[in-house]
């Protein structure tokens, strides 16, 4: 009678060697609902189908107990109420069960409704009770009116939202953290309530129980079998046994200057997440913070490792996490006092890689600023007197997918988690998804005592791996076929491509893989000029041939100006105005002088035997992205058109001919302008690249954005005049790779430099927007892929695009 009263409170049954929850269902408490707590007189086995229609009591009955039928029992349910599991707040799929959410948890209880004659329908019967029904047909699910009458205050005064404070009933619910002090609780669990041994830092802290911890959840192999441990035995590959870290930081967990810091006792001083104070202090006071110059990116966290402000005494916190499941690692989080200093994470990753981690040789650790960070770790670690790792331990340092493309292309194949070998299927970036519930207490934690912040931490963080366990082994199992299919699948591709392809060019693949992060950006001419000259100056050469790169590099300057103003010609058309006249004939005189002065001087090099009878018409394609209906006899007829400087070919070796070459003796020449030749196409490529990634950024921010004729109009003059300098670069390279042919270049050189085509300089806007759909199979032309670190450090809108 006394459950009867009191139907919505927790029960423990005694098993004869402890105490274990159980329920009130168990014992076979029926509500009876219409006769203050007795039996309907009226009550038989069928009295429920009464109010339910379907009959709950005709159809098979299942639950989680797969109890039997209870028609034989004169108390209903009785019979079946001992094979029920304990402690269960739901019955799945029982009509005879009702789930009834009270202030003190969530319950399941038999409610058994009055079948007299007249008697009320059953929703009205649980208002009668105090009971508010989800549904008035057949009400399944009921709420007290205390748990509703709760919540509006806690919402009205705390902001509570309906999920968290059914969250927290839940938690009251199956008893995940009981209403005992925390300190005594936290030693139960870790195994301190028997034993009188000593708590070493975060030994009252949960971890990741999927991350290889030797001695705990894993035996390191031992004689031959360690072998694999370094990489030659792929039956005990490396990786299995490494432990993969990311390095993180909140800068919203912000905390006050404490009133009276004397007055504040510590319980779990770096028992728990965060680190102790003492020995942190004592670091932060001997370790100098380096100030390096970035070679990457102006990120944020560099530039900002120094900022400080007066009023708080810790301006956010950092630290590891577990990289796979996203388990905070015990006695790993640090505050910080200004910005995102080193010293700071390094105190930070010093202590996650001591946790359970004896005889583990592999760290795989992410971090946003890695390629900076992990420069001198190893130096400021031998430098403190503080800071330990194992001796044997080798850290490979990576950047999380989504902050790696802030990155310098060059940090995406060294730093990213999809070149790493063993790294697997990992973003890198889980660390961000656990800061979210964290931040849900900050503002209360910005002004509490020190310590009293550090265990309100801890205990968020602890919960947070709690949880992460109990749900662990279904997210595990579904990443395990998830696996096995993809295994199924990429293991099919490549023996596909593997049967196909020759066996040289794999080994080449190899090769090229190997050498990927030691391969160098392509040289500019001024680069090539400049170790032309040194090479002359060095070298000893006879008298005639000094200055000869210098006079090949200005005949190459010259021909850039021929094909300039080659287009400026075909682009003005048939109607000349006289200004415009008056301008292409200065130009004209200017170029013509040009060549002459270059002719006079190469007689030191070629000799006296060219004369006049050597100039011949220059024969050019010129590509342009615009279309023109004129073609390139549009110019006008008149007595200028007999003077034509920009299509005299100049007496270059490559237009003179090998065999000219050879009778001259200038055969040196050739491998210099060959040289010569290869940057000023390399210099071309990169001016394409980036006047295209221009022009789509214009289409994207400017021409799209326009509202009005003028804005419009400004709008497509810029891409107009992109357009005009693409082309002109497009025909400089068309130019570069005739003459490299002229001059016998090998295949690999014109494998390399290709023949550029007007489609290739079409550019897509699509793929300035990575939320894009339906550019998957998109591929770029090949000149794209040249120099990608070249381009990256003269283009910020190159770095967008690409």
């Amino acid at each position: 009678m006394n459950h009867q009263r009191l139907p919505f409170h927790h029960i423990s049954q005694w098993t004869g060697a402890f105490f274990e929850e159980s329920c009130l269902v168990k014992i076979g408490m029926v509500m009876w609902l219409g006769h203050a707590g007795t039996p309907c007189p009226w009550e038989d086995d069928t009295g429920e189908s009464a109010f339910f229609a379907d009959g709950g009591a005709e159809g098979p009955v299942t639950s989680d107990s797969e109890g039997a039928s209870d028609e034989q029992s004169d108390t209903p349910f009785a019979q079946e109420a001992h094979n029920l599991p304990t402690s269960v707040p739901f019955i799945k799929n029982n009509k005879t069960m009702t789930t009834i959410v009270d202030k003190s948890g969530v319950h399941t209880h038999m409610v058994k409704y009055c079948t007299c004659p007249g008697a009320p329908s059953a929703d009205i019967q649980l208002f009668q009770m105090g009971l508010f029904p989800a549904s008035f047909l057949e009400p399944k699910t009921a709420f007290s009116f205390d748990v509703l009458d709760d919540f509006l205050l806690n919402n009205l005064e705390c902001g509570t939202s309906a999920m968290n404070y059914y969250s927290k009933l839940r938690r009251m619910t199956t008893r995940v953290f009981p209403h005992l002090v925390p300190k005594l609780k936290l030693l139960k669990w870790n195994g301190f309530g028997h034993e009188d041994k000593e708590v070493m830092p975060g030994d009252l802290a949960l971890f990741c129980p999927a991350c290889p911890q030797p001695g705990i959840n894993v035996t390191l192999p031992t004689g031959d079998d360690a072998e694999g441990l370094n990489g030659s035995d792929l039956e005990t590959p490396r990786w299995l046994y490494s432990r993969s870290l990311v390095m993180d930081r909140n800068f919203k967990v912000e905390h006050l200057h404490a009133a009276n810091p004397s007055d504040e006792v510590s319980l779990m001083d770096g028992h728990g997440f965060m680190v102790s104070d003492r020995i942190y202090k004592e670091h932060l006071s001997l370790a100098k913070e380096a100030v390096q110059r970035s070679e990457c990116n102006n990120h944020r966290a560099i530039n900002q490792v120094n900022a400080t402000r007066h009023r708080l005494e810790a301006t956010g916190i950092g630290g590891c996490a577990c990289a796979r499941h996203g388990c905070f690692v015990p006695h790993a989080m640090v505050d910080f006092q200004k910005g995102e200093r080193q010293m700071n994470m390094d105190y930070a990753l010093c202590e996650a890689l001591k946790v359970n981690a004896e005889g583990i040789c592999c760290a795989l650790t992410f971090y946003d600023v890695n390629c900076q960070y992990h420069k001198h770790l190893k130096d400021r670690i031998a430098e403190s007197p503080i800071l330990q790792i194992h001796q044997e331990l080798e850290i490979i340092p990576g950047i999380g997918l989504w902050h790696v493309h802030g990155h310098q292309d060059s940090c995406y194949v060294r730093y990213a988690s999809n070149f790493i070998k063993g790294a697997g299927r990992i973003d890198g970036e889980i660390m961000e998804t656990l800061w979210a519930p964290l931040n849900i207490i900050l503002p209360l934690a910005c002004g509490m005592g020190t310590p009293h912040r550090k265990e309100c931490l801890d205990y968020q963080m602890n919960d947070c791996n709690f949880m992460k366990m109990i749900s662990m082994s279904k997210s595990l199992c579904r990443k395990y076929r998830q696996a096995v299919k993809g295994i199924a699948e990429s293991t099919q591709a490549f023996q596909k491509l593997h049967e196909t392809t020759d066996p040289r060019q794999v080994q080449d693949w190899e090769a090229q893989e190997s050498n990927g992060h030691l391969r160098g950006s392509t040289s500019e001419r001024k680069q090539q000029e400049l170790q032309l000259l040194a090479s002359q100056g060095w070298c000893p050469r006879q008298a005639h041939q000094r200055g000869a790169a210098t006079w090949l590099a200005e005949g190459l300057t010259i021909e850039e100006a021929q094909i300039t103003l080659q287009m400026d010609v075909r682009k003005l058309g048939r109607c000349w105005m006289d200004t415009q006249r008056l301008d292409i004939c200065c130009w004209r005189d200017t170029l013509q002088r040009d060549i002459d002065q270059w002719v006079d001087a190469g007689r030191t090099f070629l000799g006296d035997g060219l004369g006049d009878d050597n100039i011949q018409p220059m024969e050019l394609q010129l590509l342009t992205l615009q279309d023109d209906s004129q073609d390139e006899t549009d110019e006008p007829e008149n007595d200028y058109r007999v003077f034509e400087p920009e299509k005299v070919v100049i007496p270059l070796p490559s237009n003179l001919g090998l065999e000219r070459c050879a009778a001259l003796g200038i055969t040196d020449l050739v491998d210099q302008e060959l040289t010569l030749w290869q940057s000023q196409a390399n210099d071309a490529l990169h001016n394409i690249r980036v006047h295209l990634a221009d022009k789509a950024v214009i289409f994207r921010r400017t021409v799209r954005t326009a509202k009005s004729q003028a804005t419009s109009t400004r709008a497509w003059a810029q891409v107009h005049s992109v357009d005009r300098v693409v082309s002109i670069n497009a025909s400089i390279y068309s130019k570069c790779r005739s003459q490299l042919c002229k001059l016998a270049a090998d295949d690999a050189v014109l494998e390399r430099y290709q023949q550029l085509l007007k489609e290739h300089l079409k550019v897509s806007t699509a793929v300035a927007d990575p939320n894009s759909q339906g550019q998957r199979n998109n591929m770029l032309a090949w000149f794209w892929s040249m120099d990608v670190q070249g381009d990256s450090n003269s283009s910020d809108w190159l770095n967008e695009y690409e």
